[in-house]
């Protein structure tokens, strides 16, 4: 998808529409730097406000994402070949964020071994160690909870006995014994439990 293209869409359909960004911006619960953006070709819309969008602007979801008007004839053919756009697009910032739990998890493993090997070797007083290790931790602590969302909220977990795909909740996915990027968890489809690994696409 040409996030340029799609812009320019947008802030046509708005001025024919005799909207400004921050009557736009109004009617869709937003700020009006989001829809500044949108047509600069920074970002694209938000799923959960896509429909909204395209109801004010009154085009299809189709012509929102192919950024121009479409034919009924070629509708079918275009809306496949955004769907499928759409799914890759999809399936490569789940990669991105997977990554970016990747540099997280180093970062906790580094903060943790620096900390120890400061506060064992280049400090003499215990209550600076103490204070060193503290914030070891308390920078553990904040970092974490990144790395639990990006697991939690990228790509599916599939059921090792029914091939089911869900997303789990976090609570699930904290608790349940994992290695890597396998875990044992319930599967809310069968109600079994099985080693479940991580599916991207």
């Amino acid at each position: 998808m040409d996030q340029i293209k799609i812009g320019k869409f947008i802030g046509e359909q708005r001025k024919v529409h005799n909207l400004t960004q921050s009557e736009l911006s109004e009617k869709l619960g937003i700020t009006d730097r989001a829809i500044s953006k949108w047509e600069r070709g920074i970002c694209l819309p938000d799923a959960g406000l896509m429909l909204d969008l395209c109801k004010i602007l009154e085009i299809s979801v189709n012509e929102l994402l192919t950024g121009e008007k479409i034919p009924m004839e070629n509708n079918t053919e275009i809306m496949e070949k955004n769907l499928i756009e759409m799914a890759a697009l999809n399936e490569r910032t789940n990669k991105m964020l997977i990554h970016t739990e990747y540099v997280l998890i180093a970062l906790m493993v580094f903060i943790v071994i620096a900390g120890a090997l400061v506060s064992s070797y280049l400090v003499s007083e215990s209550w600076l160690r103490a204070v060193i290790m503290g914030i070891c931790f308390l920078l553990i602590f904040v970092i974490a909870p990144f790395c639990w969302r990006i697991e939690t909220k990228t790509g599916y977990y599939q059921c090792g006995k029914c091939g089911h795909k869900y997303v789990p909740t976090y609570k699930a996915s904290i608790w349940s014994p994992h290695m890597g990027f396998t875990k044992y968890m319930k599967c809310p489809e069968c109600g079994k439990r099985s080693w479940q690994k991580k599916v991207l696409k």
